[in-house]
């Protein structure tokens, strides 16, 4: 290269930046926590959803892929006037569908801190991230009573979290070298079984797909009355398959279902497991965090014997998304399954030894966040004895919520609560009198028309805006399901609820019925 060249190539490097004035950076500051304090305090008062469809917001925000800079007061404006207002109100107290948990004002800033700092937890440098994490898997295997030499790793949440514990699941029950062979089920024999519950949660056979077991190799066991594993069915189909000459490895229970709440008998699981040689695995995604109760806890009997959990603090620790943890008991089985080196990652930035950990070992990510802060700031600020509190006081909610709906005479419940879960329909008084008296056949009819009524509660919810609960399907039932996971929820937010319910099934009752 010529010196005119070097010249030349100077002349184009104007040392342009994207940093800016620390004045500047403050005002933003105060601007952007104005607009979380308003969307906070609104927050019991605003719809639970926006009124647009996606079309319509896509509308209202499209512009070309911008050419030259805005101001942060322009851009920040447009956001409080045309993103924040068409978002859902989840931590809305009357917001009571799926697992929606509302997340800890100190949390949303302490993801904007993690931003900030702009850790990457996997990279030597960043110790200090790391040594937050560690602590706060310490925190949580503290919390379930789970092996205080366990290893963990945070993740986005229990899709991942199941995922990552399934992986070393596989490679740890092979009776090949999967890292090296690949998956081979596509035999007649031999192929590699996993045990679900019927009530299990759609991440985990997603799972079995992504790992290469197959669904044809998912055996799906029976439940009981309560909706929780079947034992003798499934050591039933354990020991019909090994017959058969296939590869039972792993056993999934579920610590909290998704549709009611029901907690697997974890000790009985535990011991076929035991007996068997099958990896036990607990997907307590929502429920697991219920031993921060004292009064719950001995519902998890047995989880502390599972070879792997998946737990989310972003459920019943109320932390923002995303936060979910993977547990494995074997300390040495997440580096086995995932440990893959390569000279551009470890850097020569601090002191390197034996104990340092490099969580892109442990799972799937090298580029992760600082997820761990806001766990941190939440367990610190509130403390486990107010956690026990607040989720003692969910649980308590929806057996109230229960309580009001068996006193009335126009609402069914289709299981008792579970955790914070209660399923139920609307069932005007005269047609369950109909019903009482009716054929089979016309209880069928019946039946049938509850079902189209109560999915039309649904969508009149999701119009009102006041309320928002789920729904689900038991048997053939199309039910309604409440969800308490929300320190914002009242007794008055509960009747308010129920009250709403009714008049929204009375107009679709009103629109909907035909003489049978």
């Amino acid at each position: 290269m010529t010196e005119k060249d070097d010249h030349t190539i100077a002349d184009l490097i104007h040392d342009e930046t994207f940093d800016m004035d620390p004045e500047e950076i403050r005002k933003i500051g105060y601007q952007m926590v104005d607009l979380l304090v308003e969307y906070f305090k609104d927050m019991r008062t605003s719809a639970i959803l926006p009124n647009k469809t996606l079309q319509e917001m896509s509308k209202l925000i499209y512009e070309p892929l911008p050419q030259n800079e805005q101001t942060a007061d322009k851009i920040l404006d447009e956001c409080k006037k045309k993103i924040m207002p068409e978002m859902i109100r989840i931590g809305h107290p009357r917001l009571l569908g799926w697992i929606l948990s509302s997340g800890t004002p100190v949390g949303a800033f302490a993801d904007g801190v993690a931003s900030a700092l702009n850790q990457n937890v996997s990279v030597s440098g960043a110790g200090m991230a790391t040594a937050v994490e560690l602590l706060v898997i310490d925190w949580i295997k503290e919390i379930i009573g789970y092996d205080p030499c366990a290893a963990g790793l945070l993740v986005s949440g229990g899709s991942l979290a199941n995922l990552t514990a399934l992986t070393v699941a596989r490679n740890m029950k092979a009776n090949f070298n999967v890292r090296h062979c690949g998956m081979k089920q596509d035999r007649l024999d031999k192929n590699m079984v996993l045990y679900v519950s019927k009530e299990v949660h759609v991440c985990v056979p997603k799972a079995a797909n992504i790992l290469g077991i197959g669904t044809d190799n998912i055996r799906y066991v029976n439940v009981d009355h309560n909706l929780r594993v079947d034992t003798e069915d499934l050591r039933k189909k354990i020991v019909e398959d090994q017959k058969n000459g296939l590869h039972p490895f792993c056993v999934v229970a579920s610590a909290g279902t998704v549709n009611t709440g029901a907690i697997d008998p974890l000790e009985s699981i535990a011991d076929i497991c035991k007996q068997y040689d099958l990896w036990f695995h607990v997907d307590a995604a929502y429920g697991g965090f219920a031993a921060l109760s004292s009064r719950l806890k001995p519902l998890l009997n047995g989880i502390e014997r599972a070879d792997s959990i998946a737990i989310d603090p972003h459920k019943w620790l109320f932390i923002p998304y995303e936060a979910g943890c993977v547990l494995v008991k074997n300390s040495s089985y997440m580096k086995q399954t995932f440990a893959m080196g390569a000279e551009y990652i470890h850097a020569n930035t601090s002191p390197i030894s034996n104990e340092d950990v490099d969580f892109s070992d442990y799972g799937i990510q090298l580029s992760r966040n600082f997820r761990a802060l806001k766990i941190w700031m939440s367990l610190k600020q509130y403390g486990v004895l107010k956690y026990g509190r607040l989720i003692d006081q969910n649980v308590h909610l929806i057996q109230y919520f229960a309580a009001l709906i068996n006193e009335t005479t126009d609402f069914e419940t289709l299981t008792d609560p579970c955790l914070s879960i209660i399923c139920f329909r609307f069932f005007p008084t005269d047609l369950q009198k109909m019903y009482n008296d009716s054929s089979s056949i016309q209880k069928e009819m019946i039946s049938e028309y509850l079902n189209v009524l109560n999915r039309d509660i649904i969508e009149c919810m999701r119009r009102d805006g006041r309320i928002l609960l789920s729904s689900t399907i038991l048997g053939k039932r199309f039910v309604l399901r409440a969800c308490v996971v929300n320190y914002r929820t009242t007794k008055k937010d509960i009747v308010m609820i129920l009250e709403i319910v009714r008049e929204l099934g009375s107009k679709s009752d009103k629109k909907l019925r035909k003489p049978f």
